[in-house]
């Protein structure tokens, strides 16, 4: 477990740290994010710190072994697939798309829930 943690832990500070960085090249490289309007590249360095914190809680608890530290990247990162999901549902996707979110966003959002699964049954 602790590999997948630090694995999906990668994954999300990577995407973080070039949110915070460099807010209009993620937003030109993000699937599907200029669909959502103008860039305001405050709001994407905002949420950049969120991918910052859930990515260091996520290390903590592979390093540690704790399951509390897990619930705030579970939080953010699980609310940001539901709410993908809920996107999808409620305004229609198409299958490429959903595929994408569900890739991108939903899996590695949920791995860590596996961790927490497991450590939390021992």
């Amino acid at each position: 477990m602790r590999l997948l943690l630090i694995t999906v832990a990668i994954y999300q500070g990577v995407n973080g740290a070039v949110m915070l960085a460099a807010p209009e090249f993620w937003y030109g490289i993000a699937p599907g994010a200029d669909h959502t309007g103008p860039i305001n590249t405050h709001f994407v360095r905002d949420i950049g710190l969120a991918f910052l914190a859930s990515a260091a809680a996520l290390v903590i608890a592979a390093l540690t072994r704790s399951t509390t530290v897990l619930w705030p990247a579970l939080v953010f990162l699980g609310g940001h697939a539901l709410l993908h999901l809920v996107e999808m549902v409620a305004h229609g996707t198409t299958p490429a798309v959903a595929l994408r979110d569900i890739a991108l966003i939903v899996v590695p959002a949920f791995l860590p829930v596996a961790a927490f699964r497991w450590r939390a049954a021992r």
